[in-house]
């Protein structure tokens, strides 16, 4: 009995209840609002057919909504804001410690009031929510269901409460403590972000879009939870429970011997605790200074403005905090500067190890006989999909179409990793002048090559490299990649795909309404091994044209529908260049239903010379797409208007997207404009080389 005193105190809970417990009912009626009200809504809802109602009555239970956002957020954090708000001024700190009661007994009564607070809303909610699904005989929700939200919602709300109890203890403001809170739940993740990131400014070729991907976001709670509110829902593994509760009693215990040591007058300052000071103080400094400098890095892409955001940053961040600790504008000092001097002088000497590239990292490139597999790729994401997949967390819509269009790019044939190796050399060789255009978003993606690299040794181990370099100084070796038989069949998935698995081919026009169905078996099999033939003989300057497709094709697999009702199908764009998958649609006379024809689709053209004024009239008629505008620019003399049929089929052949005038790319020289029969109509660009012959005559006359 004598232990169960002193673990807590009655009269000091009962003050708890009577002064705080409205809390525990503005929650629960919050979450009563979020949960069995969103039931009831759904229930009623007559519109909603019954695939869809299955997503929507789980995703209530998947914290997919904005009002249990906030409540699960904001609630824990506040409540232990509340119940330790008597440490931060002077006579109430004073007259609760002058009660004959430990400090280690006043702090877990707290926690437990705090934890009743929190858990019985929760409780609550969730057996009316079970009374609820049961009473109206919802079948796709289940007490698993039920309990998996409720196990994560204590979970959730258990972490944040401690780490704000904990944080009671370091400050004096409670202004600080909740800001501070947040902070401490952001940190792991936030601060990772931001080394990695400028981590990737000074070291060429560093990987921060794979390290970012992978499992930062499991650092933070708060990013973490994120996860769980998402559509593609992601719950949480068994190892990251036990990290979050052993993270729970960690802060309990800390919390409770910062309370015990923690002096009464240091109400009211902004760090209790001396010795934290200068870790606040300089860890602040730290992290605006990172941030400053990915922010001006991100948007000016010159190590003269990364270096301007690290200035002001530690300045900004550094007298912040000073101001903070003397609750004075009194700082700027000589006595004060000095601390931040030693620190600028650390800093440029780390970084300039950095760039001096001490370690070799930016020079390091395995030889061909360590290599077992790469990773290539223009992104990590498929690769970081492939590390997280877990057959019991996978979506149910996984089906053979997505496993085929996310399939991860490993290559294994000696020939691609040669090639792949020779590419990645020549990048280190130009790293001088490759650096230059290192992500940078100024750049036409269209000109730009994304090197995502993952190096599988033969020892176990992985080199990761990320490079965005100029495509055009390195058109020699990318393109030996891409013509290799192993990237076409890495990028193109019909390649991969056997005729006898497809119901059906749809042939969706661009720019016209025509289609075309094909559900023979026997021209199923025809029409996808002239597909084939064409994804295998694509040149590297076919694959990389920037040029608009003739029509989309569907494709439609015979296998199960999922479980939500959708259809297994597959996308692919019918490309110019596809000129075998045209004979046949020729042959089999289903053509003209297929794309768009001059003659049958096409009243006629106009072609202008692009002007420098970006407000010229083509460029305006593009936009406002009236017919009269065209009709005023077909009588313009200075256009070339173009009518005949076989003109127009070459113009359509050769025509690209409109990529107006950026750096370092094919300038578009002539503004298109082709006008349908049916009074539509849609643009495009030639460039110089582009252009055809006629219409570069026109212009030349």
């Amino acid at each position: 009995m004598k232990s169960k005193t002193s673990f807590i105190n009655p009269g000091i809970l009962h003050n708890d209840f009577k002064s705080l417990g409205w809390i525990s009912g503005i929650y629960l009626l919050g979450m009563l609002l979020s949960v069995p009200l969103k039931i009831l809504m759904l229930h009623g809802n007559q519109n909603m057919d019954l695939a869809n109602s299955h997503i929507a009555y789980l995703h209530v239970f998947q914290f997919n909504s904005p009002l249990q956002l906030m409540l699960l957020v904001l609630v824990p954090v506040l409540t232990a804001v509340l119940l330790f708000r008597y440490l931060q001024t002077d006579k109430a700190a004073d007259m609760v410690h002058a009660l004959p009661v430990q400090r280690i007994t006043i702090y877990n009564t707290h926690l437990l009031a705090g934890l009743i607070f929190l858990f019985v809303p929760l409780i609550i909610t969730a057996l009316v929510s079970w009374a609820l699904v049961a009473g109206l005989g919802i079948s796709s929700v289940t007490v698993g269901h039920i309990l998996n939200w409720l196990g994560v919602g204590l979970l959730i709300n258990l972490l944040l409460f401690m780490t704000s109890a904990a944080t009671a203890m370091i400050t004096g403001m409670s202004v600080v403590q909740g800001i501070l809170s947040y902070i401490l739940l952001l940190l792991p993740a936030g601060l990772s972000m931001l080394l990695l990131h400028n981590l990737q400014i000074h070291l060429y070729g560093f990987a921060y879009s794979y390290f970012s991907l992978t499992n930062i976001a499991s650092l933070s709670p708060l990013v973490r939870f994120l996860d769980l509110i998402s559509l593609r829902y992601i719950p949480l593994s068994t190892f990251e429970i036990i990290a979050y509760l052993l993270t729970s009693a960690a802060l309990y215990g800390l919390g409770g011997y910062l309370y015990r040591h923690r002096q009464l007058e240091t109400a009211g300052n902004a760090i209790t605790f001396a010795a934290l000071r200068p870790f606040f103080k300089y860890g602040v400094t730290f992290c605006s200074m990172l941030l400053l400098g990915s922010y001006f890095y991100s948007t000016q892409n010159t190590l003269a403005w990364t270096w301007f955001g690290y200035l002001l940053g530690a300045l900004g961040g550094y007298f912040l905090i000073e101001i903070l600790y003397k609750k004075s504008w009194q700082v700027f000092q000589f006595r004060t500067m000095k601390g931040l001097l030693i620190y600028g002088l650390i800093v440029i000497g780390l970084v300039g190890a950095l760039n001096a590239d001490l370690t070799g990292y930016q020079k390091k490139l395995p030889t061909l006989n360590e290599i077992e597999s790469i990773y290539l790729d223009n992104s990590y994401i498929r690769l970081s999909q492939q590390i997280k997949s877990d057959p019991a967390t996978e979506p149910l819509d996984i089906n053979l179409a997505a496993q085929l269009e996310r399939a991860v790019r490993i290559y294994t044939e000696p020939d691609s990793i040669s090639k792949i190796h020779s590419l990645h050399q020549e990048i280190i060789e130009k790293s001088d002048q490759g650096k230059a255009y290192q992500s940078d978003p100024n750049h036409n993606e269209y000109r730009n090559e994304n090197i995502c690299l993952a190096y599988n040794l033969k020892n176990g181990s992985t080199v990761y490299r990320q490079y965005n370099i100029k495509a055009v100084d390195y058109e020699k070796s990318l393109s030996a990649i891409y013509e290799t038989e192993e990237y076409k069949v890495l990028h193109y998935p019909i390649i991969s795909l056997n005729s006898s698995m497809i119901k059906m081919l749809e042939i969706e026009a661009a720019n016209v309404n025509k289609s075309v169905r094909i559900i023979d078996p026997q021209l199923i099999d025809q029409a996808v091994a002239a597909l084939q033939a064409d994804a295998m003989s694509q040149t590297y300057e076919e694959m990389t044209r920037s040029q608009p497709a003739w029509a989309e094709i569907n494709i439609l697999l015979d296998t199960p529908e999922n479980e939500d009702g959708r259809k297994d199908t597959l996308g692919l764009s019918w490309k110019k260049s596809f000129v075998n998958f045209e004979q046949w649609l020729k042959d089999t006379q289903e053509l003209n239903n297929a794309r768009i024809i001059p003659g049958e689709d096409i009243e006629y053209a106009i072609v202008a010379r692009r002007v420098e004024d970006a407000k010229d009239a083509m460029v305006q008629t593009s936009k406002e797409r009236t017919q009269q505008a065209i009709v005023n620019l077909a009588n313009n003399p200075d256009n070339l208007k173009i009518s005949d049929p076989d003109q127009l089929e070459t113009c359509l052949r050769s025509y690209g997207y409109d990529h107006g005038r950026s750096y370092d790319s094919p300038e578009t020289i002539y503004d298109v404009i082709f006008l349908l029969k049916n009074g539509s109509s849609f643009t495009g660009g030639f460039t110089e080389d582009s252009a055809p012959i006629f219409v570069r005559e026109f212009f030349a006359g």
